[in-house]
């Protein structure tokens, strides 16, 4: 009989004892996996959300070591209004922003021009730290604090009646963002705080972690000088504590000009151009600076071209000036009669009234800025001949058939003039003189072109409308003689058709320089299409009856 010795317990593992290990093990690592990735990226975010904060935080030491005064120095509102409709920053509410404050701008600044060195930074700074780059916005506003509840720590909120004793701060709001795709919303981390300035310009701001508030330099505002004159002397003012103040200018002042140390800005400008001006005063603690823009303008200068206009046609013309310092008075002497300069704007406008041979004036123009410099131009104003008689506003009428005399006139040239029209209805002739005679032969209205050449050669046109009755026999009575012009809008399809009375049916119409997409039926006379191009077209339209009689149409038809 053979014996079999039973194996001992730890001589190994079943297959269902690995098979269950093998399972555990698969379990455990997959859910340290997702430990390790979410402690990763958490890990990544509070990274990038410490620098954030140092960089909010410089941010606010930074601006509590400025005076409240000079924080909105510098920004245009055109870049503060677009800092509200730039790409949005998460966790910054905008109309929530708007409702507790309102944006605050640089008030010296033309309206529309860009910032100008700002304080604080209008457009984001873009900071690259180590593998990251992190945006840093600056927002700044104003609110006010109610005096009589400081103990309460009441809220910045916007003026009200409702606030009696209001305390003036400017806030600003500092926005960090940095990409993160797996830890934030969007892929776009962010890092919001603000901070409060005293808005006076006569308090000293106090700070809690500073013992000695330092001067607060009065701002004197943006400066204007012409070069080679003398500015007015400037005394700066700050308000301290701890007197007395010592100025100086480190940095900015026009080439010419100096500051001494009781704070009087004193000399004489040297060099055109435009200065970011940077002052200190020092009292017996501390020292503040303040900022502010010198602009030094080139010497006023006129350069004026000689002017040619027609007689009677309206007149706007700016004269072109150079440097100077505004505002700028303007006067004028020789212009022709009916034009005037505009005295604070310096543009000549008016109608002329110009008749006979006078058709050059000698004119002065002269400029003083607000520094008492002047600028002095001479020019000639040519006023072009022009014709006076017929106009393009009242119709010449003729009846078919009966004989026609009258003369065409002009003004405003030198000398003699010559006229001519080639395209007068058929039965009228023009002589050299002006003199136009004939018989009508045919209706309706023609559209003419009266040219007219004085003595030096100068020329001019007008156009003009001439209705021709026809008591009897073939006329086109649409359109109508009384409101002949057309307007239509481009690209809206029309049908609009042309009607002759008289003659013998039937009618056959031809057209010449119809818009663009319109047709004439020659058999109906209705013109259809879908106009496609803007603009002014003189149509001319023909129709013959069964006879070969013709009448003839003009009229202006405008596309919108």
């Amino acid at each position: 009989m053979k014996l079999y010795r039973s194996p001992r317990g730890d001589e190994g593992f079943s297959l269902v004892e690995t098979l269950t290990s093998l399972a555990i093990m698969g379990v455990v690592m997959t859910a340290l996996t997702t430990f390790f990735v979410s402690t990763t990226n958490t890990i990544n975010k509070q990274r990038g959300l410490q620098m954030a904060i140092r960089l909010a935080s410089d941010a606010v030491e930074q601006v509590k070591s400025l005076p409240g005064s000079t924080l909105p120095i510098g920004r245009s509102l055109s870049d503060v209004t677009a800092q509200l409709t730039a790409d949005p920053i998460p966790g910054l509410d905008v109309n929530q922003l708007k409702a507790s404050m309102n944006l605050v701008s640089d008030a010296t600044l033309p309206l529309g021009s860009a910032s100008l060195d700002p304080v604080l930074p209008v457009q984001p700074e873009v900071m690259p730290v180590n593998d990251a780059t992190f945006t840093r916005h600056w927002f700044l506003g104003s609110c006010v604090v109610d005096a009589t509840k400081l103990l309460n720590n009441p809220a910045c909120v916007l003026p009200t009646p409702a606030i009696p004793n209001p305390l003036a701060y400017y806030r600003v709001v500092i926005a960090v963002t940095w990409q993160n795709t797996r830890a934030c919303a969007g892929g776009v981390c962010s890092f919001i705080t603000d901070t409060l300035v005293a808005a006076s310009t006569t308090d000293p701001v106090f700070n809690p972690s500073v013992t000695v508030a330092p001067p607060l330099p009065d701002n004197p505002g943006n400066q204007a000088s012409d070069i080679g004159v003398p500015i007015v002397p400037l005394t700066l003012t700050a308000t301290s504590s701890y007197p007395p103040l010592t100025w100086s200018a480190p940095e900015g002042l026009p080439p010419g000009i100096t500051i001494n140390d009781a704070g009087l800005v004193s000399g004489t400008p040297t060099t055109a151009g435009t200065y970011v001006v940077r002052v200190v005063v020092k009292d017996n603690a501390s020292t503040n600076d303040a900022s502010f823009n010198w602009v030094v303008n080139p010497l006023p200068k006129l350069t004026v071209p000689d002017q040619t206009f027609d007689a009677g046609s309206a007149v706007a013309y700016q004269v072109p000036l150079t440097g100077g310092t505004a505002p700028v008075a303007w006067t004028a002497t020789g212009l022709p009669a009916g034009l005037t300069i505009d005295p604070a704007t310096g543009v000549i406008k008016g109608t002329s009234t110009a008749t006979g041979a006078a058709a050059i004036a000698n004119v002065t123009v002269t400029a003083k800025d607000s520094l008492k410099q002047t600028a002095t131009a001479a020019f000639k104003w040519n006023t072009k001949v022009a014709v006076q008689y017929p106009n393009a506003t009242t119709p010449i009428a003729l009846t078919k058939g009966t004989a026609y005399s009258g003369s065409v006139t002009a003004f405003g040239g030198t000398g003699s003039y010559t006229y001519s029209s080639p395209y007068l209805p058929p039965g009228l002739s023009m002589s050299t003189a002006g003199l136009v005679t004939g018989t009508v032969t045919n209706g309706t209205r023609y559209l003419i072109t009266v040219n007219v050449k004085d003595s030096n050669g100068v020329t001019n046109s007008t156009v003009v409308p001439v209705n021709v009755t026809v008591p009897t026999g073939l006329r086109i009575t649409t359109p109508a003689l009384t409101a002949p012009d057309k307007t239509s809008p481009k690209g809206t399809a029309l049908t609009y058709t042309v009607v002759a009375t008289g003659g013998t049916a039937p009618y056959t119409w031809a057209v010449a320089n119809l818009p663009a997409g319109l047709a004439l039926n020659t058999s109906t006379g209705a013109i259809t299409g879908t106009p496609t191009t803007a603009g002014t077209s003189v149509v001319n339209l023909t129709v013959t009856d069964k006879t070969g009689a013709t009448s003839a149409f003009a009229f202006v038809w405008t596309i919108t």
